[in-house]
């Protein structure tokens, strides 16, 4: 569906993406992850063509994409985003069925708004549709920028840590969103994550970066290994399967516990 062929990409001389060579399937959920300023976002732009690669190309489909066609195909959730003017989280929301009016002077229609309103509703945030945007807090902004991407009805997702402002429940919340758009839809969900294990669990693919280079690609039970793990992050790590054979990681503390921590077998005191 897109194909990235050899793409490296510098800010001044600073070579932030080092020959990356990847492509994107179809209701497939791939995880990107790797340390900070490893390039996962920057990947992320150079697919929506904010930036361009210093060497290399993006195909979709074989073909290169205009403007506007990325602005159909490609939904984006970025890492930060606040609305420049004081507006209702409907309005908000609104903006991502931009690509689709058939000219300024017609604005938005019927269909538009009744797509924002089933998004609302499948966030769960139906009831602050008239709220100003500048009163909500920062886990349900991040929602309502998340219903902006939906709203667009991209085939292609790009969640740049769209979950980082959320509290567990919401994130598995929106998790779940996502893979039953992969899985039902047939949307391509392209997501950057920190999480090891919300990885794990969710995504179909994942592929791990540093400084820049691709430096594993594949199923998370096939390369989430506490080799890997130390290799990609530097540290230590336990790494198990669950029942579905699944990993998940727990990192190991780089120095012994402190005097004061609760000894096993030693009852704590709950108030």
């Amino acid at each position: 569906m897109v194909s990235a062929w050899g793409v490296s990409f510098a800010y001044h001389k600073r070579l932030v993406l080092d020959d990356v060579s990847l492509s994107l399937r179809a209701g497939e959920f791939l995880g990107f992850l790797g340390p900070n300023g490893s390039g996962k976002s920057t990947f992320l732009k150079n697919l929506l063509g904010f930036l361009k690669p210093s060497t290399g190309r993006i195909v979709f489909s074989g073909a290169v994409l205009t403007h506007l066609e990325r602005s159909r195909r490609l939904a984006f959730v970025p890492q930060n985003s606040m609305p420049p003017a004081s507006l209702s989280v409907q309005e908000v929301v609104l903006m991502g069925r931009l690509p689709h009016i058939r000219d300024r002077w017609t604005g938005y229609g019927k269909v538009d708004r009744q797509k924002v309103a089933e998004v609302l509703d499948a966030l769960g945030i139906a009831g602050m549709a008239e709220r100003d945007v500048m009163s909500l807090s920062g886990g349900e902004m991040q929602k309502v920028i998340i219903g902006r991407c939906l709203v667009q009805e991209g085939d292609i997702l790009l969640l740049d840590e769209a979950t980082s402002g959320l509290d567990l429940n919401h994130t598995i919340e929106i998790m779940e969103l996502m893979r039953k758009k992969a899985g039902e839809e047939g949307k391509t969900i392209v997501a950057v994550l920190h999480d090891l294990n919300l990885a794990s669990q969710y995504c179909d693919r994942i592929v791990l970066l540093k400084n820049g280079c691709l430096r594993y690609e594949g199923r998370p039970q096939d390369i989430l290994t506490e080799e890997v793990v130390e290799e990609i992050y530097g540290i230590r790590a336990v790494v198990k399967a669950d029942e579905y054979g699944r990993p998940f990681v727990l990192p190991r503390r780089a120095a012994s516990p402190c005097s004061g921590e609760t000894r096993q077998g030693e009852a704590a005191h709950v108030y």
